[in-house]
């Protein structure tokens, strides 16, 4: 029952306004961001794009749709990766030794000016 809550809110008229779905596409493409700034190329990710993708198709987005949503995701994820380069760099860090989670946490909050946001 509650995902065809999600579901619905997810078919509203107004899906590019959608901040829970605009948000959950920018996880998903992260990788591909991430690995795009670091290399100028992205090789990975082609399957994470496609399963966004049937995840949009099957929301009932047009392919036009879909493949705008998945732009901008890319587009935005991207940016934002830049605007918070060190908070970034410092979870890679902390990821790589094997820290908790709640480690990790603490390194984005210590990285980030909040009063920027």
């Amino acid at each position: 029952m509650r995902t065809r809550l999600t579901v619905a809110k997810f078919t509203e008229k107004n899906l590019g306004k959608n901040l829970t779905l605009n948000r959950f596409a920018c996880i998903a493409l992260a990788g591909v961001a991430t690995e795009y700034i670091l290399y100028g190329y992205a090789e990975g990710g082609l399957a994470d794009i496609n399963k966004l993708d049937m995840l949009l198709q099957g929301l009932g987005f047009t392919q036009k749709k879909a493949d705008s949503q998945v732009r901008w995701s890319v587009l935005n994820t991207v940016l934002l990766l830049r605007r918070y380069e060190r908070a970034r760099a410092n979870l890679a860090d902390a990821m790589s030794m094997g820290k908790s989670v709640g480690y990790c946490i603490g390194v984005i909050e210590d990285s980030v000016d909040f009063t920027d946001i």
